[in-house]
């Protein structure tokens, strides 16, 4: 695999004024091309499933950068709960693939979520357990549910490591998550609002 000249990039982060005639018409482009290559590789290398999502942040993405996608400004109460595209080209541990997410703030065409996970299971005793102390374990409140209300199929985490601020064109509009407007019990809401607080007091 090929590399780019990382410093050289980000010495120019700041200030992209810096950046040449000679560099955008030669060295930009090539850098470009290479990238290009390389993400031709990745996108050969994934399965269809998620292939399909690559190319979803891809067109995303273009769209933004023509001004060609329109704002969602849609108002997102809460506790809702989305079907969200993060993106697959994230770094390392970065939440990545379509999740749902659990709206926890908005503004104006953007929101603060959390995504929900499935729980890890052991192979051996077939135990649930949570992977690291950022893991919430949604635990469904006792009683029917409300038609409005959203809960897991299977065992599942809420990942407060990987809470982000997102455009809410990200979310999947097309989806029945979104159509039919469901929202998080408080169960689950009260839980990741003890595990952000004692991850801060861990920190101060």
């Amino acid at each position: 695999m090929s590399y780019l000249d990382r410093k050289k990039h980000e010495g120019k982060l700041e200030t992209p004024e810096a950046f040449n005639k000679s560099e955008t018409d030669s060295e930009i482009i090539g850098d470009i091309e290479l990238l290009q290559a390389e993400y031709k590789k990745v996108l050969a290398d994934q399965n269809i499933k998620y292939s399909g999502t690559w190319l979803l942040e891809r067109d995303l993405w273009l769209a933004s950068e023509t001004k060609a996608l329109a704002e969602n400004t849609d108002t997102l109460s809460r506790g809702r709960v989305v079907l969200v595209n993060p993106g697959v080209s994230n770094i390392g541990r970065e939440q990545k693939f379509v999740h749902p997410y659990i709206v926890l703030g908005e503004h104006k065409d953007t929101f603060i979520g959390v995504p929900i996970t499935n729980m890890a299971k052991n192979k051996e005793n077939g135990q649930y357990y949570l992977r690291h102390f950022f893991e919430v374990e949604l635990k469904d409140p006792e009683g029917e549910k409300p038609f409005t209300e959203y809960r897991c199929t299977k065992p599942s985490v809420a990942d407060i490591r990987n809470i982000a601020g997102l455009d809410k064109r990200r979310i999947i509009q097309d989806h029945q998550l979104y159509t039919d407007k469901k929202y998080a019990p408080s169960t689950y809401l009260n839980a990741i609002s003890r595990k952000i607080r004692s991850s801060l007091a861990t920190i101060l």
